[in-house]
Formats: structure tokens, sequence, C-alpha cells
């Protein structure tokens, strides 16, 4: 059975617009055998148990994740195709604990490049994911993945990347540098500038997110120049002379950040100017693993076509590339209908602690190919079990504050029950008289009155008795 390796589709002359994607294509070029598996630019994340790519499947499995397919890879083959078989004792934690760093410290680096910053976003990312994407897919997936970046990168506080999101930080700026009130009304030309100094320059919002996102960028770059060394790979030596699974996943990350054309291009001007080094490293990753720039054209090609490329281009690596299939009525419809749930809040997040559940309680080796310990899958079904209460509270809350709201407004008199029409004029006069008595002695005796004209036969009969 061909393995079918599910991805987001190329951009930036990138086989995939997904570091994880490229870091999974970069470890298969390297350790799966050609012909064992097919590369499907299919950008459908509903596909992967993780409901995001890569995804592989092998017949009726389907396994989701960079580490998790990793993990399957090694399984399937008893250790035969596992880049990093041959590392032991130091080595290997390195490899673990710098993967880990990889992730944490390269993602949100990507998510300020890539989606948080607006004109790059706009002027390139956007257009990239249209490109590979058929519609709707294209007006809904751009958007969400943006917005979980944006998630993602909150805690930094770098909102001022993003021109579609009131920073915080040109408020201050502008509360600190504005004049006093009513100096708006002064012409320009008579207008007196504030003298720049060291300290306004640098608390300028704009030079101020320079700061941290170099300082983010060397937090990230520096450790791995220096493990890189002058080796070519990380952990290569006079008896190894292959890359390992962290020169993959490095590679995924510093390729996008280094490949990419964008109208501002910090993170690629950090890593051209200061790391070098780096630089050699991911071209000639690049060289290796994919043979050199991989267009959208290569990944959308049909099986005729991708046999013709292939005979024309014999004498460099071509990846395995199968054109993606198309989506069907059905599938468009779903989608749709997946989307606009998604969109409801109470309904989200219901779906999202289900689909918790749901991950949790799956059978050990069943089609998700995700093997979970006990102390795993208890910490899911904890998780998914607080954001039901949660969810719980919350529409008690709701429901409590609506019903006390309309009790409110019966109480008040704002909103009334409907009645009978003798019985409401009654009620209305018998308002009428209460309202008249609250006026003090003159509104008794207009209450008086009008009692008296209303009841001349009752009045009558008193003066007769």
């Amino acid at each position: 059975m061909v393995w079918e390796l599910h991805v987001w589709g190329p951009a930036f002359s990138l086989p995939s617009i997904d570091a994880q994607c490229l870091a999974t294509i970069a470890y298969f070029t390297q350790a799966v055998p050609k012909g064992q598996w097919v590369l499907v630019a299919s950008g459908d994340p509903s596909l992967s148990p993780t409901k995001d790519l890569p995804a592989l499947r092998d017949g009726s499995t389907w396994i989701g994740g960079f580490r998790n397919i990793l993990d399957y890879v090694r399984q399937y083959s008893d250790g035969e195709w596992d880049l990093d078989g041959d590392l032991e004792g130091r080595e290997k934690s390195d490899s673990i604990a710098f993967s880990s760093f990889v992730e944490a410290h390269g993602q949100p680096l990507l998510d300020l490049s890539l989606y948080v910053s607006s004109q790059n976003y706009t002027s390139a990312t956007r257009p990239a994911y249209s490109s590979i994407l058929s519609w709707p897919a294209q007006w809904i997936v751009p958007p969400d993945r943006r917005a979980a970046a944006k998630l993602r990168t909150r805690h930094l506080g770098l909102s001022s990347l993003d021109v579609d999101t009131p920073s915080s930080d040109n408020a201050s700026s502008k509360s600190k540098t504005g004049t006093t009130p009513g100096s708006d009304q002064i012409p320009p030309s008579l207008r007196t500038r504030p003298r720049e100094t060291p300290t306004s320059l640098l608390s300028a919002p704009q030079a101020a997110s320079n700061i941290r996102l170099h300082a983010l960028t060397d937090t990230f770059l520096r450790p791995l120049q220096d493990l890189l060394g002058t080796k070519r790979y990380f952990f290569s030596s006079s008896d190894r002379r292959k890359a390992g699974s962290l020169d993959c996943l490095t590679f995924g990350y510093l390729a996008l950040a280094l490949y990419p054309d964008l109208p501002q291009p910090w993170l690629a001007d950090i890593l051209r100017d200061r790391y070098g080094r780096l630089c050699g490293y991911v071209h000639d990753l690049r060289a290796s693993f994919f043979g050199g720039p991989v267009s959208v054209q290569d990944a959308l090609l049909d099986a005729a076509a991708v046999t013709t490329e292939q005979d024309r281009r014999s004498e460099r690596h071509i990846l395995p590339f199968v054109a993606p299939s198309t989506g069907s009525l059905l599938d468009i419809s779903a989608l749709l209908l997946t989307n606009v749930l998604d969109s409801v809040p109470v309904l989200s997040q219901l779906r999202a602690s289900n689909r918790l559940t749901r991950a949790a309680t799956d059978d050990d080796g069943g089609d998700d190919g995700n093997d979970m310990s006990g102390s795993e899958r208890a910490q899911l079904l904890a998780i998914a079990t607080a954001r039901r209460k949660e969810l719980v509270a919350q529409i008690l809350t709701v429901g409590a504050g609506v019903g006390a709201f309309v009790g409110y407004l019966f109480y008040t008199g704002i909103v009334a029950l409907p009645t009978f029409e003798g019985q409401g004029q009654g009620e209305a006069a018998l308002q009428g008289r209460r309202n008249l008595g609250d006026m003090g002695e003159a509104g008794a005796m207009l209450a008086m009155a009008g009692h008296v004209d209303g009841n001349p036969g009752g009045n009558e009969s008193e003066r007769h008795g």
C-alpha cells in the first residue's frame, strides 16, 4: 500500500506553506524509499485526526502531526526508516530538547512574520493560499489561520504589527506625545514640535516592536547556530553524515523565515545579516531535500503531466506529487456548514469539547494512528469535561440574566401581559386613581371627583340613605 502524505500546498518556492509540512516532506525524502509514498497538496485539514496538516494515510489509517507521523514511520519499519536511530546518549537527548525548542520559538516568529503583520499577510500570505486552495476554502482558511496566529502571539505584546487592530502602544505613545487641549486648532506652520531624544525615539511603537522582534529572533537563532557550528548537520560526525529529524524540523521553520518575498522582511534580514552560517545551511538542505525551487504547478499536475515532467527533469530530484482530487458539491457544502457552526459561540465550544472527548476515548491503534498514554487520555478528558462545565455555567448565567431582565420589565410595567377589555379598563381606572392619590390632597380630591362622576347611581342612593 502506497502512503499518501497530505500537506498544505506549495508557496515561496517551497513544497508547502507550513513549517510542519515542510519538515515532514524533508524527512520522507531522506528516510522513506521512493515508491512507498506520494505527496498530495490537498490543503484539507479535516482529513487529519488533529484537524491540521500534515496527515499521513496508510490505507484506512490516518496519522496527524509531524511527531505522530515520525513515530508511525519508525514503528512500521522497525527502526529501519529512523533518521535518529544511530543517535545515542546526549545527542539523542539534545535532539529531543532542541526539537521542542524549535517548535516553541520558531512558530511565534513565523506567525508574526507571515500572519500578524498586515502588510505581509495581505501582499504575500493570503495570495499564496488563494493559489493553492479552491473555492470556498480560499476565503475561509486564510482568515482562520491568521486568527489562530494572532491568538498564539497575543502574549508577546506585538499587536502594532497588525494595523487592523488598535495597539495599546500606539495609544500610549499618542497620549505621551499629545499636546495641550485645543492645540489642534493652531495652524501647522505655527506649531512647535517636541525635541526628539533617544528615549522618545526608542519608546516609539515601531522602534519598541523592532527591539522586541530582534530579541525574539536572536533567542531562537543563536542557540541553533552555536549547535551547528561548522558541521553540515547538527549531529554529523566522521561516522554519521546524514540529516536527522532535528535538521528536517529546523529547515521547515528557517526556510519559511528566509525564502518568502515580503514587504516587511525583518525576519529574513536578521537571518541574513547576523546568521550567515544558518542561511548557507538552509540553502544546502533545500537542494538536498527537494532539488531546488518548487512551484504550485508541480503540485497540481495530473498523472500524465507528472510523468512527462519527471522525464524532462530526471537529472534532479523531483518530489512525488500527485494532483489532489477536486472537491465534490457535498464536500463544499460540508465545509460551509462546518464554518458556520464553528462561528456560533455556543456550538463552536460544544463541538471543540466533543472533539477532545473523541480523541481521548478512541482506542489505541485506531484509524487516527495516535497512541496516547493513559495519563494523556485522562488529561484530555479532564480538559473536555472542564470546557463542558464552563459552557453549561455560561448558558445558565446568560439564562438567569435574561430571566431577571424580563422579570424587571414586567415588574415595572414597561411590558404588560395582555388582558380582557373590561378588566383592562377597570385596572386602568384603578391605576389612574392610585396615581392621583399619590399626588397629595389635591390628587385625592380629584380622585374622589372622578369617583363621584363615574358612579352617580351609587352617590344618589347614599344621599337618600
